[in-house]
């Protein structure tokens, strides 16, 4: 049989044989794929969430294990006072056994006289076996708190240590997590109430969706995936959920099956589309193919044994029309190009070296020689810059609600906004002349650290509104991996040249510690260095 023959018959039966297979699978496997991947995905976001909480509760109760209610000693302890606070409790009371109010330690009112009754009943059931535990979600109509939970510990003398902890730690955590158009989290509490959910009404009301059975479920301790009518959406969903251990709270992270099935009908129209287009393509594309092939194929396949002779000095410099597939005229470039290849494949390794892999920016080594040669033409023509050392808010948290994975993808994306809001095109930008630096060079040190070095700077408040500028462009919505949607935060530290220092490593210890300072003030803010 002739080649030409060959490759058309070849050709149109690879063409033909993924739609054969595709009419053989159904529908239901493409969904069945995609709920698949949900499970999996959706029952890893809810652990890592109910670990996050197993940590919270810890904290919470062990914080309160420590109040000797010694009102007087640990009221003119600040630090104390700042941790209730930092942890959510609105107010800590001693009361005594009839709800009359001792004294408090904190509160964002002026201390009561006494509790409501059903606010004392609630932390009466609550305390078992001279524990401290913590309520149902509740409300202090009286004090005027939004939703609440009580911290709870009696004394040895039968008074009461009555703490209020706002919930809005919990409510944020669970409104962090998103997925498609109307994927969430929801969080109950032990007898179901909701403590984090998007309709803010039913946070406000403590809705109680106990009926529910992926949530009896949840109360009953165990974890797995679940399909199951949601009420707030009016749809089926599937959901990932857990519970929290000690506080007997439960995580679910569900997603309309809707969704799921929308998105496999798109697989299946888009995979029927392309098969169809590429076996009209192979069709259109054989026929010429068998007539065209034959003599650059011969050519190749002479200096493919030149080559393999040990002769470098084949000739070929004969051209191909351009009705030669893109393949066989990359082919015969690459043969002509192979020694210059090898070297341009050494400086391109050498090149990696100094750029970092996640996110296409100078890495810590390539920016100490960069910014250590632009200090020293800044002090030789008398030029003043600055140091700008920028850090994530919450870094850690991404990582350990989504995973590593979606980390990753962060600081990836967060790089190619950093080289496209700089108009660096591509990694070969980074490239530096070391004669003729830049007037800007970013760099990632390692971690969610992150430095820019400015040059040609006149004071504090031009590089303040350059940095604010590009706040604006970098610290926004990150759409990740799996429809994870994360709006990221960072602090920034500045060091000016000279005045904070006059050497790399001076200027970005000051850069540092003005970096810790923003994250002090609160985060997702800038301070200068001191």
């Amino acid at each position: 049989m002739r080649l030409r023959y060959l490759f058309i018959l070849t050709f149109s039966f690879i063409a033909l044989i993924p739609m054969l297979l595709f009419w053989i699978w159904p529908y239901s496997k493409a969904l069945e794929t995609e709920i698949n991947d949900v499970k999996e995905r959706h029952l890893v976001i809810a652990k890592n969430l109910a670990g996050s909480f197993e940590r919270y509760y810890q904290d919470v109760t062990g914080i309160f294990k420590i109040i000797d209610m010694e009102f007087e000693k640990e009221e003119k302890n600040k630090q104390f006072y700042d941790l209730l606070k930092s942890y959510g409790f609105n107010s800590v009371m001693l009361i005594s056994n009839s709800g009359t109010v001792k004294n408090c330690l904190l509160t964002t009112i002026m201390c009561p006289i006494k509790v409501d009754n059903k606010i004392l009943e609630l932390a009466k059931n609550t305390i078992k076996n001279g524990q401290n535990k913590i309520s149902t979600v509740t409300k202090d109509e009286s004090m005027g708190t939004g939703p609440i939970l009580l911290v709870t510990k009696e004394r040895n003398d039968n008074d009461i240590i009555l703490g209020y902890l706002s919930t809005k730690y919990i409510v944020q955590m669970g409104k962090n997590v998103a997925f498609g158009e109307k994927g969430h989290a929801a969080v109950v509490d032990q007898e179901g109430n909701v403590l984090s959910h998007p309709l803010d009404s039913w946070i406000e009301s403590r809705k109680n969706i106990s009926k529910i059975s992926v949530v009896q479920n949840m109360l009953n301790g165990k974890t797995g995936v679940e399909k199951f009518y949601s009420p707030a959406l009016k749809a089926y969903m599937i959901a990932g959920y857990t519970s929290v251990s000690n506080a007997n709270w439960g995580v679910m992270v569900p997603q309309p099956l809707a969704e799921l099935k929308e998105k496999a009908e798109k697989v299946d129209n888009t995979a029927i589309f392309v098969m169809l287009l590429g076996l009209g393509l192979a069709l259109l594309i054989t026929i010429p193919i068998s007539f065209i092939l034959i003599k650059p194929l011969e050519k190749l396949s002479k200096a493919i044994k030149d080559i393999k002779k040990g002769n470098d000095n084949v000739n070929l410099k004969w051209s191909l029309s351009k009705n030669i597939p893109l393949e066989i005229r990359e082919l015969k470039s690459a043969f002509s190009s192979m020694m210059n290849n090898i070297q341009e494949n050494k400086k391109a390794i050498s090149h990696l070296a100094y750029i970092d892999f996640h996110t296409g920016l100078p890495n810590r080594n390539y920016f100490y020689g960069l910014s250590t040669k632009a200090l020293e033409d800044m002090k030789s023509s008398g030029e003043k810059g600055a140091l700008v050392f920028i850090d994530f808010d919450g870094f850690k948290l991404v990582n350990d609600t989504y995973g590593h994975r979606i980390g990753d993808d962060l600081l990836s994306s967060f790089g190619q906004r950093v080289i496209e809001y700089f108009s660096f095109t591509n990694e070969n930008s980074f490239s530096f002349d070391l004669n003729s630096l830049p007037k800007i060079i970013p760099a990632r040190l390692g971690g969610d650290e992150f430095v820019i070095l400015f040059r040609d700077i006149k004071d504090d408040v031009e590089i303040k509104k350059i940095i604010e500028k590009l706040f604006k462009e970098i610290f926004s919505i990150y759409n990740l991996y799996g429809d994870v949607k994360i709006k990221l935060t960072g602090s920034a530290g500045v060091a000016m040249f000279p005045k904070d220092g006059n050497s790399y490593n001076k200027l970005l210890k000051s850069a540092d510690l003005a970096m810790y300072d923003a994250k002090a003030a609160g985060k997702n803010t800038i301070c200068f260095s001191k």
